[in-house]
């Protein structure tokens, strides 16, 4: 269901979906990122390579911050959204909703789309909301959707590399009560993306202390 038709708060997942946040998702993302949120999403989407006609899905996109960069940066682009939370879809669509872009509710580990349709899929704090299982089950159904020589992008928590960005994940991490960081602090990520059948994905940008972009790519 897309364009207003979802009726669900959440789907049923063992992910982590944030419901009541919705409302306030935007003001706070700022927040949490040290102030970085809005240019972290102008350079995912400038790191975008994509031919028009193509066509990008946006995992686990929350309000549509990072889905409508995309899709203003690339109005060729036919540009998807995704989230399980029914809140923050409704709030994509009344805020985002492009005629190159749209949002739908679906879980990034049953993902409702055709194998090989996508050319790109996106995702930006999304993994450290879902657990080493459904890490691995979302990367492979993104591997599944993506079209063979297709780019996966994906920035989210990660080792920390400065003494601010640790404290801010150990925090996160013990106030929040969430494992699924502690995993991301690891570095579980990228051993999770070569596992999903994707390449060693390449660290190509970092944000906040805590937050790296990877970039890997399934193979032909």
């Amino acid at each position: 269901m897309d364009d207003g038709k979802t009726t669900l708060d959440s789907l049923p997942t063992r992910g982590r979906v944030l419901v009541k946040a919705a409302s306030v998702y935007d003001h706070v993302q700022p927040f949490v990122t040290l102030g970085q949120e809005a240019r972290l999403n102008r350079w995912l989407a400038e790191q975008v390579e994509v031919a028009p006609g193509s066509s990008a899905l946006d995992v686990g996109c929350g309000t549509g911050l990072l889905t409508v960069q995309i899709a203003e940066r690339h109005a060729q682009v036919d540009v998807v959204g995704i989230d399980a939370s029914g809140p923050m879809i409704r709030q994509a669509i009344n805020k985002r909703k492009r005629g190159n872009c749209r949002f739908q509710q679906a879980l990034a580990e049953e993902l409702p789309f055709a194998d090989g349709q996508f050319d790109l899929v996106t995702s930006a704090l999304f993994f450290h909301h879902v657990d080493r299982e459904l890490k691995l089950q979302s990367l492979r159904e993104i591997h599944r959707v993506l079209k063979p020589g297709g780019s996966l992008l994906i920035a989210d928590m990660d080792r920390p590399y400065t003494w601010l960005g640790w404290a801010m994940s150990w925090v996160a991490w013990k106030l929040l009560r969430q494992p699924e960081i502690k995993e991301n602090m690891d570095g579980l990520l990228h051993e999770l993306i070569d596992q999903g059948g994707f390449s060693k994905p390449n660290e190509i940008g970092r944000f906040s202390g805590y937050i790296k972009v990877l970039l890997a790519k399934r193979d032909l």
